[in-house]
């Protein structure tokens, strides 16, 4: 599990300079050119996996996803309503999961209002977002492709265990997400 020092101050600027830096990442984003994102059978398999990540661990909700370069993208979801899953997206400077790939470690807030860096994100002041713990999406060419993570409106504080539960399910998704994958475009061109 991943622990954080949180500082009374930040340089948020700074900080989210370095994760955009990362998820923009060229290797990084070829890499997600030859997944079928859109696909409703891997959007299926992926929410059946989130549905027993979200049983497990009895948090309100269970979203994977995808972050490119200026969104992060819903490829399966349990529990999760409103906006988000209206548009399937949110734009990449609020997403929790973004940090969790640019660091390529679970990334916990336990308390968001106590976070220096995320008490001030619209998706904790307008949608109430209490508790996030998310863990990357390696892929096997070992780049950091999205996140597996749960998320409530309540307080929570992550066991070891949970982290267990998320980094399973995780490799369970990037198998799924393997299966998912299209020939590059010169070989669709040729």
């Amino acid at each position: 599990m991943t622990e954080r020092a949180l500082p009374d101050t930040v340089d948020a600027h700074a900080e989210l300079e370095e994760v955009l830096r990362a998820v923009c990442a060229p290797d990084r984003l070829r890499e997600l050119i030859h997944i079928e994102l859109r696909n409703p059978q891997l959007y299926e398999r992926i929410s059946e996996i989130s549905a027993r990540t979200k049983a497990r661990l009895g948090l309100a909700n269970s979203v994977t996803t995808i972050v490119l370069d200026s969104v992060q993208f819903v490829i399966g979801a349990a529990g999760a309503t409103g906006w988000i899953m209206s548009t399937g997206a949110t734009p990449v400077e609020w997403a929790f999961c973004a940090r969790t790939v640019a660091s390529r470690r679970p990334y916990l807030v336990p308390d968001t209002h106590a976070d220096p860096i995320q008490r001030d994100n619209p998706l904790v002041t307008i949608d109430g977002l209490r508790a996030y713990a998310g863990v990357p999406l390696i892929s096997p060419s070992g780049h950091a492709l999205g996140a597996h993570c749960v998320t409530d409106a309540q307080v929570h504080e992550f066991a070891p265990e949970d982290i267990e539960v998320l980094t399973e399910a995780a490799a369970e998704i990037v198998e799924a997400i393997n299966e998912f994958r299209h020939g590059s475009f010169s070989e669709r061109a040729a």
